[in-house]
């Protein structure tokens, strides 16, 4: 009789752990997201691949800009695992389309697919598509904004027709950079009478403010930059610097909003087209890495 009310004790106890346990296979099974709570000495890769899951994936679907920057304790959701598949561009077809159709974004297709201009898909063309990574419909982007106080800035200027033909996007190469440190580096060291040689920087909330978009002297006097290797080029190109090291970490999701709104109105004011807004590597006459191999261009201005 003891051993009886013993099992039934421990039967008992053992009920909730198990209604747990199938409540989350249960959850898992259906598509829903888990939770996990951070321990010393855990990142974000290796939970994601705990859970099988993409680092970006689990850093987009918690809203976290920073990978490197995950805090013991913190509670993140898990997304349920996503299917791949292939999809055959059809006539009509549009990547906005396309994405809408398969529960995901134009920008995650473009970078998943190597797209450089998502105006130019064909009919044949083969794209991997994954689905439904987020367990939930991809929220719209926020609109660019830019603070009055620098959109003033911007605007202030008098620009003839036709003075810029190019917009040129930089990293600094280093994510502890300041505007004061930039500034004596190329005044000082690289001997460059007019200074700062961008004509706007970028923070990444380390030493500058995370998005804050500084409008440096070169913009507002109207005069040629100093941050390509050419002569000519400079005196036709305006030039942006984000802060950061993108061959290790791409840039804030701050950056990227302010990168985006600050292309959105230069082209607006000085009528540069689109394919001309290129990075460093892409049209500097000499070799370069700048602005690194994890940052992409056009998923930004097309997100």
């Amino acid at each position: 009789m003891l051993t009886q009310l013993a099992k039934g004790k421990r039967m008992a106890a053992c009920a909730p752990v198990l209604a747990a346990l199938v409540l989350m296979w249960l959850g898992q099974a259906l598509g829903q997201a888990a939770t996990h709570v951070i321990r010393k000495g855990e990142t974000l890769g290796a939970i994601a691949k705990k859970y099988g899951v993409t680092a970006s994936a689990l850093a987009s679907h918690n809203g976290i800009s920073n990978p490197n920057r995950v805090k013991v304790g913190q509670k993140i959701n898990i997304p349920a695992k996503s299917v791949s598949v292939t999809y055959t561009v059809r006539a009509g077809d549009t990547l906005s389309g396309i994405a809408k159709k398969h529960n995901t974004t134009t920008s995650t297709i473009a970078r998943a697919n190597g797209i450089s201009d998502p105006r130019k898909l064909r009919p044949g063309q083969k794209l991997k598509i994954t689905k439904g990574g987020s367990g939930s419909k991809p929220t719209k982007p926020k609109p660019a904004y830019i603070p009055a106080d620098t959109l003033s800035k911007i605007n202030r200027p008098r620009i003839r027709r036709g003075r810029w033909k190019h917009i040129v996007i930089h990293h600094s190469g280093d994510n502890t950079n300041s505007i004061q440190g930039m500034e004596h580096y190329h005044r000082r060291v690289r001997r460059m009478e007019n200074g700062l040689a961008y004509h706007f920087v970028i923070g990444n909330g380390v030493n500058t403010g995370d998005g804050k978009i500084y409008v440096g002297d070169r913009w507002r006097r109207q005069i040629r930059g100093g941050h390509v290797a050419s002569t000519a080029l400079n005196e036709i190109a305006i030039g942006i610097c984000l802060v950061g090291n993108f061959d290790k970490r791409v840039p804030t999701a701050k950056q990227r909003s302010s990168l985006k709104a600050l292309v959105a109105r230069l082209r607006a004011r000085t009528g540069v087209p689109y394919k001309e807004v290129r990075t460093h590597r892409h049209i500097n006459p000499k070799p370069t890495a700048c602005p690194g191999r994890r940052f992409n261009l056009r998923s930004i201005l097309n997100s």
